[in-house]
């Protein structure tokens, strides 16, 4: 099942987005360089034996370029990790801890199972994909600003 266009996506910032997945190609545009270099334009840079291990270099950029949340008007549809769609009717709670080094973002079923987690500063528009889960799921949420207070002492 195909899950709605989105109306918002959320994915690392733009420098990132670009930056990491070119450090990734690095590696591999070193290689076939130090080929040409050497021996010239050559058969063995048209073996698969060459471009298979080549590929496969290059899938975590394309992972990277795609890792995401896309908020829709019945769900989000999580690219971390395996895509998957996850409509509001499957999110029981969600919790936002913002405070200072935390800034984490979980999102549960209803089995209590973290079906979402993701940093504020590793998506774009964070603060609109707070309001979709507040919008969609309005007491089923919690933002975290303060330290838990610690326990008070027993009386002696």
């Amino acid at each position: 099942m195909d899950a709605p266009s989105a109306l918002s996506r959320h994915r690392l910032p733009a420098f990132y987005r670009r930056a990491l997945p070119a450090l990734w190609l690095v590696l591999p545009g070193l290689l076939v360089l130090a080929i040409l270099l050497g021996d010239g334009l050559t058969a063995a840079l048209f073996s698969p034996r060459l471009w298979l291990p080549l590929l496969v270099m290059a899938l975590p950029a394309a992972y990277l370029w795609q890792e995401g949340v896309d908020v829709c008007p019945t769900g989000l549809r999580r690219r971390i990790q395996f895509r998957r769609f996850l409509p509001y009717s499957e999110m029981s709670a969600w919790c936002y801890d913002a405070r200072p080094g935390a800034r984490v973002l979980r999102v549960f079923d209803a089995a209590q199972q973290v079906i979402l987690e993701c940093r504020a500063a590793q998506v774009t528009d964070f603060e609109r994909l707070i309001l979709a889960l507040q919008t969609h799921l309005p007491d089923a949420g919690e933002i975290i600003t303060s330290p838990p207070q610690p326990a008070a002492a027993p009386p002696k």
